[in-house]
């Protein structure tokens, strides 16, 4: 995360702190998870849900390394972007799920598809796909806000 925009998200946080401090006269409630992050309501994110079924770990092993690359890009350049992460089935280890959380579908569709780090990668999962390597199964989704992340 580039300098400014940790000032910006501080300067935010701050400022809401404030406004919430003057207004009701109690400072925030914050909720937290057990490794300190604050729980966040109402993000209403844009969120995908891809599956991934590889045909061998070799093939695992091969992606995930291509992924790594492109979400330490996502991680520096996209603020936009809440979570991009990859988790591995407790039950088959060759049974995968990628969860992406963006600002909106917009930002999905338009500055995240365009970057270099998913022109880079997409080729590489469609050669696999191509190849039986791994089959992709996927779903987008609007968040409702009912929960918490």
């Amino acid at each position: 995360m580039a300098v400014r925009d940790v000032f910006v998200a501080l300067a935010s946080a701050a400022l809401t702190t404030l406004l919430v401090l003057f207004a009701t006269g109690q400072p925030p409630s914050v909720s937290l998870t057990t490794a300190g992050r604050p729980k966040v309501r109402g993000e209403k994110a844009f969120m995908l849900s891809v599956g991934l079924r590889f045909r061998d770990a070799a093939s695992a092993a091969s992606l995930l390394r291509a992924w790594t690359v492109a979400a330490d890009y996502c991680m520096e350049h996209e603020p936009f972007l809440y979570a991009y992460e990859v988790a591995q089935s407790d039950k088959d280890n060759l049974s995968f799920v990628i969860l992406e959380r963006y600002r909106s579908k917009a930002d999905y569709l338009g500055p995240h598809r365009r970057s270099e780090a998913f022109k880079a990668f997409r080729p590489t999962m469609r050669e696999m796909q191509q190849q039986g390597a791994v089959v992709v199964s996927g779903e987008s989704y609007q968040e409702m806000g009912v929960g918490f992340t």
